[in-house]
């Protein structure tokens, strides 16, 4: 007889191919990064026994953070969702799903926990002392979405930044200005995937002139990507963006996109053109 503890990893699979499928990336990602345990936290006597169990999801430090505020609506639905999937099972049940940090063992973490602060106090200078939500914001088109915006989102999550993304961030019944001026409003830098579709649009536009404020209240925070547009095609549209250093998508793989970012928000250097 199928036991919930021995098929978890496939319950979990199935649970986050759903989430994929109704395009709920957080979700799969707090599913697919965690390390999970199945434990027996209840057990009744009645009908010859039952048993109930809790299943805890462990996440990396740097993931963990990015749904911290969320943890709690997130384990209830992941216990909705995985109702279903349990009605195979007899006399069995799982009666909560927690998310918590995974312990990680790390003998130069004294190292790094000034390097941490030191993070920490770069972002806080930068912002006049106000905390941020997220470390970076992307504006960009649609259209760009699928050759690179969501690999780099994606890319940017994993080395452990915190991404306002849209498809992070958006769920169904949002308000889509309310939404995106939080993540401006809230957001260390702003990404602008600068490309022809981009300067088609209106809400990519909006996004640009939200960061273009702060821009010019003395926060640098707009880090541009060419996007299969040249100088030349910027220069027509925005000569203020034709000046600043860039980092072309022509040039330059995801992964060192996201390493020119990253020594940006972590005060190293300048993204590179």
């Amino acid at each position: 007889m199928a036991k919930i503890p021995s098929d978890m990893e496939g319950i979990l699979r199935t649970l986050a191919q759903i989430y994929a499928m109704q395009g709920a990336r957080r979700e799969v990602a707090v599913l697919a990064k965690s390390k999970s345990e199945v434990e027996q936290t209840d057990y009744d006597n009645w009908n010859g026994g039952t048993y109930g169990y809790t299943v805890t999801l462990r996440l990396p430090s740097a993931h963990y953070a990015q749904i911290e505020a969320d943890r709690d609506a997130i384990e209830q639905d992941f216990l909705k969702r995985m109702d279903p999937l349990l009605r195979g099972y007899q006399n069995e049940s799982v009666h909560s799903v927690i998310i918590t940090l995974e312990i990680e063992n790390d003998e130069n973490w004294r190292k790094n926990a000034i390097r941490w602060l030191e993070k920490a106090d770069i972002n806080s200078l930068r912002m006049g002392g106000r905390k941020t939500a997220f470390d970076v914001f992307v504006s960009h088109a649609s259209e760009d979405k699928e050759a690179l915006v969501r690999p780099l989102a994606a890319a940017l999550a994993q080395h452990g930044f915190k991404v306002w993304y849209d498809e992070f961030e958006l769920k169904v019944g949002d308000s889509l200005s309310k939404s995106i001026d939080h993540g401006l409003a809230n957001s260390s830098y702003g990404i602008v995937v600068l490309s022809r579709a981009f300067f088609s649009k209106n809400w990519p536009q909006y996004e640009l002139e939200g960061l273009t404020a702060r821009q010019m209240i003395g926060e640098k925070v707009i880090l541009p990507i060419w996007h299969e547009i040249t100088k030349d095609d910027i220069l027509r549209y925005s000569p203020s963006l034709a000046d600043k250093l860039a980092i072309d998508s022509k040039t330059n793989t995801i992964q060192q996109m996201v390493s020119s970012v990253a020594s940006v928000i972590n005060g190293t250097g300048q993204s590179t053109r």
